[in-house]
């Protein structure tokens, strides 16, 4: 049975893919590093780790008592969401203008569909 060869599924990409694989060998590399850095930014840090400690608990109370309800279905808000994802990064994890009010039912769904592109 011959090898069929087939293009790289990398967007604008026309080499072929190496054998039996998806990607060329210049992307097959890139995509790798891109999901070596999505592994060591995860969620498999804790959430102490990842800047949700005591500090984070109070500001959170304080913004969702000014924020009392989600911002996208109107429930009650119990989870403050980072509208732009931190991935660590301090500066745009404390910056309330990122906050938003959302229910746990809001948030959750929408960091599945965030999550979704990381893997």
């Amino acid at each position: 049975m011959p090898d069929v060869k087939r293009f790289c599924e990398f967007p604008g990409c026309h080499d072929l893919a190496e054998k039996g694989g998806h990607y060329c060998k210049k992307h097959a590399i890139l995509k790798e590093k891109q999901r070596r850095l999505a592994q060591l930014q995860s969620h498999d840090k804790t959430p102490s780790a990842r800047g949700y400690n005591s500090k984070w608990n109070k500001a959170r109370k304080i913004f969702l008592a000014q924020h009392p309800t989600c911002a996208i279905c109107g429930a009650p808000a119990t989870d403050v969401d980072h509208i732009i994802p931190h991935k660590g990064n301090k500066k745009l994890f404390w910056d309330q203008s990122n906050w938003q009010a959302l229910c746990h039912s809001c948030h959750s769904r929408k960091t599945a569909r965030e999550d979704m592109g990381k893997w």
